[in-house]
């Protein structure tokens, strides 16, 4: 599995100071007769409601077959409160990519997608594909001074049957502030969608690292889909007011915002030297109330990290940080946030 790069997760700053400070990593009835009223034994009454809860939970798992491959640790009952079902579906060249399902919560979109042929022949024949890729398109409504920054990954990379599915996970910042947007209540808009996957090129010694992969577009297709966020969002806020020095780095923690599916935190950091002795990058961990820990190096997004290089002592500047869970984690199973190796004990606000 190999992440997209965040490309456009940068802070503003001079050029100067973007050239001297910053490298960050790049950039889902049928009515029937009423029967006649007949007594079960109560054995018979137990085994069928185990049955139906059985059924009722196999059902969900088999209608949205891509839940064991994004959250392979999870029960499915935790993840289905959390599931906004989509199923909106561009078809075009005898494909169909539908969007099947979004999870939300206040500040992070994983996005489910399916690209299938129509025919239910292989999407492709070729054997040495490195990756399979997809590039959603799509702004918010109501915020054309933003962008979308975030990661995506393969839930089924096998072609042979026709159909592969991908996970997206997206947040977005304002372009003056730089600031997350909360997202529960607007709209995606979708402008257009591509599916491609890269292959070796024997030949990229002769052009250069970018030319490493050759790459083969599946599907691409322009649309104006439209898919609102009307899921519930179950975002806990808890207050911080921390401060962490670490390898010439201060970082002062205001607010953490907790869910089952993420963690985002909104901090600032000012440097403490001219120059940082080595490559800086986040140390982020939950422990759970029965004292096992949730790393943070299993996060699925990609973090921005600071280079050893010079830099401006005294510069400070804000910025959030968010790690998406490879499992469900409910919030009320988390007592503390391990941050650079200091303990935050949780104190929830709301």
């Amino acid at each position: 599995m190999r992440q997209y790069k965040d490309a456009l997760d940068a802070l503003r700053f001079t050029e100067e100071e973007q050239n001297m400070l910053i490298q960050r990593l790049k950039q889902a009835a049928q009515t029937a007769q009423k029967p006649k009223k007949r007594r079960h034994p109560r054995r018979a009454v137990i085994i069928a409601a185990v049955a139906a809860i059985l059924c009722s939970t196999t059902a969900f798992a088999v209608k949205y077959n891509w839940l064991q491959a994004l959250y392979p640790s999870t029960n499915p009952a935790q993840v289905e409160p959390l599931v906004q079902p989509v199923e909106n579906s561009i078809q075009k060249d005898g494909m169909t990519f539908t969007i099947e399902a979004i999870l939300g919560d206040r500040y992070n979109v994983p996005l489910v997608y399916t690209l299938s042929r129509d025919d239910g022949q292989p999407l492709t024949t070729d054997t040495d594909i490195v990756d399979w890729l997809c590039y959603d398109n799509y702004s918010l409504d109501g915020a054309p001074d933003a962008f979308t920054l975030g990661s995506g990954f393969m839930l089924d990379d096998d072609p042979s049957d026709g159909t592969i599915q991908f996970a997206s996970i997206s947040y977005v910042r304002d372009y003056d502030t730089r600031s997350q947007i909360p997202l529960s209540g607007h709209t995606l808009q979708y402008c257009s969608i591509d599916v491609f996957y890269e292959t070796p090129n024997p030949d990229f010694k002769m052009y250069g690292e970018e030319a490493r992969y050759n790459t083969t577009y599946v599907f691409s297709s322009e649309t104006a889909l439209e898919i609102p966020l009307d899921y519930a969002d179950a975002t806990v806020h808890f207050t911080a007011e921390q401060t962490i020095d670490k390898g010439g780095i201060r970082t002062q923690i205001h607010d953490i915002y907790l869910s089952p599916i993420s963690c985002m935190i909104d901090l600032t950091w000012s440097f403490q030297t001219d120059c940082l002795p080595e490559p800086y990058s986040t140390s982020f961990q939950l422990k759970l109330k029965d004292g096992s820990i949730w790393d943070g190096t299993k996060n699925r997004l990609p973090n921005g990290y600071f280079d050893s290089v010079q830099v401006m002592k005294g510069q400070t500047f804000n910025d959030q940080k968010n790690w998406v869970f490879d499992r469900i984690i409910p919030t009320e199973d988390v007592s503390s946030i391990i941050y650079d190796g200091m303990e935050i004990p949780l104190q929830p606000t709301e």
